[in-house]
């Protein structure tokens, strides 16, 4: 079942565009994680879907029930619109304990509200703080304590700010879990805001990628690792270089030149001739007996293995390696074509966000 629906949706601050013609989905269960730069438009389109904010353009729908379109007048407020929500600042009762926060927003029987808030409880790992009201609590605690009380009630669909942004990465690490977990039984489909790459690989179905207010790409997280629409997207998942390079062609296949040397590449839509900017992903490139030569600039360890970052003899080109022992000062390298990426230079101005 369609969830949420929403058609050609604008909207303008003053003169700002923020949203321009957002058209998307969720279907009921879906993990969908909404990823962009700063000022791109994440919280406003959460915003409007939560009814907090009135699209100026297009037409929302929830359940198959228009709930924002200008056209026609058309605006349900947010409080009928049956939501949970995670806000960045937490948004907590002051005058209720951990526990009162979290018993308020379930369902039920007052005995059926206090054994659900005590599970959540312990799901977020604040049993210690049941009886403390949120100003005794550090930021993570509270928004902890947010989460919980936006699923105390089983919503149907939660729309998450940034939920982990104020956690250690242990305690980020250990909710992406129990977030997921709790979602995908009791059947609740997640809107998930966030700049973190590894939210978006850990918790999505699909990701869905804003920028300057437009929705660029939304792809299931496998689909938008092959096949990044635009280089801000490419060092999202990672890739690293944007340095230009003219397309090239040898032997039928396109490409790009580095030291000379001809490398297949991924160049479309760019021409023969024409200038992109070029990214590459650090899993494809390796050092080998045959290759582009290269010079060592930096090398750290990482996560059991030595991230090392190189600079292509005689270019200004950049790349880096993922590498089991400790690399030479310089070396060759040997790039696979598949994790060659090349984008039209216009999206250069993209390069130093």
């Amino acid at each position: 079942m369609t969830l949420v629906h929403i058609d050609a949706a604008s909207k303008r601050f003053g003169h700002s565009a923020v949203l321009r013609n957002i058209s998307f989905s969720m279907n009921a269960g879906e993990f969908v994680v909404l990823i962009g730069g700063s000022g791109s438009g994440k919280t406003t389109l959460l915003r409007l879907i939560a009814g907090l904010e009135r699209a100026d353009t297009g037409c929302l729908s929830l359940r198959n029930e228009i709930v924002d379109q200008p056209q026609t007048g058309t605006f349900i407020p947010a409080e009928r619109r049956g939501l949970g929500m995670v806000f960045q600042d937490y948004a907590l009762w002051p005058h209720f304990t951990c526990l009162q926060n979290i018993e308020a927003a379930a369902r039920g029987t007052a005995t059926l509200r206090r054994k659900r808030a005590l599970e959540l409880l312990d799901r977020m790992e604040l049993q210690p703080f049941a009886a403390k009201r949120p100003h005794e609590l550090s930021g993570g605690q509270q928004q902890r304590v947010g989460i919980a009380r936006a699923l105390a009630a089983n919503p149907d669909l939660l729309l998450c700010d940034e939920a982990l942004s104020s956690l250690d990465s242990d305690i980020r690490e250990r909710l992406r879990l129990e977030i997921r977990l709790l979602a995908r039984e009791s059947g609740t489909a997640v809107l998930f805001v966030s700049h973190d790459p590894l939210d978006a690989w850990r918790l999505a179905d699909r990701i869905a990628v804003l920028e300057n207010g437009a929705l660029i790409q939304t792809a299931t997280p496998d689909s938008l690792y092959a096949r990044p629409g635009t280089a801000r997207i490419a060092r999202f998942i990672g890739a690293t270089g944007g340095f230009a390079a003219a397309v090239d062609c040898e032997d039928g296949q396109s490409g790009i030149r580095l030291d000379g040397r001809f490398v297949p590449a991924c160049v479309h839509p760019l021409k023969l001739g024409q200038t992109g900017i070029v990214y590459i992903r650090p899993e494809g490139v390796r050092i080998a007996e045959t290759g582009i030569p290269a010079e060592l600039q930096f090398c750290a360890f990482e996560a059991g293995s030595y991230r090392a970052y190189w600079r292509i003899a005689g270019s200004d080109a950049k790349l880096c390696s993922r590498e089991a022992v400790q690399p030479p000062p310089s070396a060759r390298l040997r790039i696979a074509p598949d994790h060659v990426l090349v984008f039209p230079l216009t999206e250069t101005q993209t390069h130093h966000d």
